[in-house]
């Protein structure tokens, strides 16, 4: 995934999100105030320039924890809410100092994956960002900590970033954290670990060969920074991964210096916003067996999947949710949204098209998952 590639300028980028993680933003005693400010001086320096600026920030947690004085770090879901609950003001009143003095607003938005999954309340997050960046204000984006239950959290912040990309459509993507980039081997491990400058051509596999370990304030690693960043290769967008303690490190990496590690977009055609949701924001309720006659109608001829090539059903779903469609060895082809709820999949699978409404008993679609609505596999590849 590495290569000799010259370094890129990004000093026509309209507009940057920023995502900081839980390990730059605290000290142990609480939160590390000189680092969000030497952070949003920089970007405050963007925004002159006119840039709209997002932010993705960690932290809440960490500073709960410092402010009630808790030392055991494995506590249950919870208290981690209590504490995300404390420290959540505690954050969001440093960001509003540090950009107050440069005359900029700032704006809180909690999410949950609960909220991107449901695309009307989606698109009503797109709607908000925008008017946000409309009036000049920064939004300050995390994970609704304290309502989201196991079953609807993000992995991490990470990944609520690769899912904000899309919705306020920025052009770059700056992942900052306590390293200088993406390595060649686990520079704790190996003195011969040489930082990557530049990544081309970015795959699932190599997201998932690299290291899982996160620190003890966060959930990612390097493997979460780079599959954001394949997230957003995907999308047509670049995205940095540098160290939060470099100054004016965002302004710097902008402007193509050498810093951290650059992830240029996938040279293949870039998946729609749509698409993206579809795919790995609306997570699928349940599999659809496939034969191999539907197999190739979709992989071939780009055909929708109707129901006389449907051998079999999994899980229990609704209409508009998210299936996979699977072939007949397991393998997942695609990823679309189900025109039928799974009880009546059930009964119309393997059935022609003509005799769908008789064996319903009334009018509904033809295709169980319309080309328009599925995303394949060897697209995201």
């Amino acid at each position: 995934m590495q290569g000799k590639l010259s370094r890129p300028s990004f000093k026509n980028v309209k507009r940057i999100l920023v995502k900081i993680g839980s390990r730059v933003l605290n000290t142990g005693q609480g939160l590390n105030y000189r680092v969000i400010e030497r952070i949003c001086d920089d970007l405050s320096m963007l925004k002159d320039r006119g840039i709209d600026i997002g932010i993705v920030s960690s932290g809440a947690i960490a500073a709960g924890n410092a402010l009630l004085g808790i030392r055991d770090h494995n506590v249950g879901l919870s208290k981690k809410q209590a504490l995300a609950a404390v420290g959540q003001g505690k954050l969001m009143s440093a960001y509003n100092d540090a950009f107050t003095r440069y005359g900029y607003k700032v704006a809180q938005i909690l999410i949950t994956l609960e909220d991107l999954e449901n695309r009307k309340r989606y698109l009503n997050v797109r709607n908000t960002l925008s008017a946000l960046l409309e009036f000049g204000v920064i939004p300050i984006i995390n994970e609704n900590d304290t309502v989201a239950v196991e079953e609807i959290q993000f992995t991490d912040n990470d990944m609520l970033a690769s899912m904000i990309l899309p919705i306020m459509e920025a052009g770059l993507l700056i992942i900052l954290t306590d390293t200088d980039g993406v390595y060649s081997a686990d520079p704790k491990r190996s003195k011969n670990a040489e930082r990557i400058s530049v990544i081309e051509h970015l795959k699932s596999s190599d997201v998932d060969r690299a290291s899982p370990l996160a620190g003890k304030w966060g959930r990612g690693g390097i493997e979460s920074k780079l599959k954001a960043a394949y997230h957003a290769s995907l999308l047509g967008v670049p995205t940095i991964i540098a160290s939060a303690y470099t100054d004016h490190v965002v302004s710097e990496a902008i402007n193509g210096n050498d810093l951290g590690t650059v992830v240029l977009p996938s040279r293949r055609k870039k998946i729609t916003s749509r698409g993206h949701w579809m795919s790995f924001v609306k997570r699928p309720k349940g599999s659809i067996y496939v034969d191999d006659g539907a197999l190739r109608a979709i992989l071939d001829s780009g055909k929708s999947l109707l129901p006389c090539g449907v051998t079999g059903i999994k899980g229990e779903f609704k209409t508009g949710d998210a299936v996979e469609i699977v072939d007949k060895t397991g393998k997942v082809i695609a990823v679309g949204l189900s025109n039928f709820p799974s009880h009546e999949l059930e009964q119309v699978k393997g059935a022609n098209t003509k005799d769908i409404a008789r064996i319903l008993g009334k009018e509904c679609d033809d295709e169980v998952v319309h080309r328009d609505n599925m995303i394949l596999r060897k697209e995201m590849a």
